[in-house]
């Protein structure tokens, strides 16, 4: 058998590492995403449990929030579902907002997208269908930038938005961006 006791001394070394207080980006996804449902599902009226669980998802990506910057995005994606789930449209606009910015300065291109499609889920669950469509073409246009096709057809075919209100990328292989650029 191995040396065991050197091995607990080295498991106590790792431990103390701040790298090993912080979850794997799995968790910190699962996690993440789970927060998003809890609230919607609150919101769509399957009830309060989904709220209280909202609420703990929100207490654990503030902690970790404390030791990694790039959950900033997230964190205020589920402070907006949080402020929307309580009926606070300006606080849940203000937050939605500073989700995007910051997925996009981070450069999280497809949570940027996220962060629309659940701003104009909420425009569309209050009525306001201007602003609701704008984020869902706002929201194709992440999905396209990202390379979402996929993704970027459904926001098209299940919001109503045709051809004429979404910008159409076309999508390029690397040699041809380098060639355009010799031009």
């Amino acid at each position: 058998m191995g040396d065991f006791v050197m091995a607990l001394e080295s498991v106590k070394l790792i431990s103390a590492l701040p790298s090993s207080k912080m979850p794997k980006l799995q968790t910190i996804y699962y996690t993440f995403y789970r927060g998003i449902v809890s609230y919607r599902l609150f919101r769509e009226g399957n009830g309060e449990h989904f709220l209280t669980e909202g609420d703990e998802i929100l207490r654990t990506v503030q902690a970790w929030r404390q030791k990694c910057e790039h959950v900033e995005n997230k964190l205020l994606l589920l402070e907006a579902e949080c402020f929307a789930s309580r009926c606070n449209r300006n606080l849940a606009q203000e937050k939605y907002e500073a989700s995007i910015r910051s997925a996009r300065d981070h450069g999280f291109v497809h949570e940027q997208g996220l962060a629309y499609e659940c701003m104009g889920k909420y425009f569309s669950s209050i009525i306001d269908i201007p602003e609701a469509q704008h984020c869902f073409r706002r929201a194709h246009d992440c999905y396209m930038q990202w390379g979402a096709l996929g993704k970027a057809e459904q926001m098209q075919r299940e919001n109503g938005l045709d051809q004429a209100n979404v910008n159409s990328y076309r999508i390029t292989t690397k040699h041809e961006r380098d060639w355009d650029g010799m031009l």
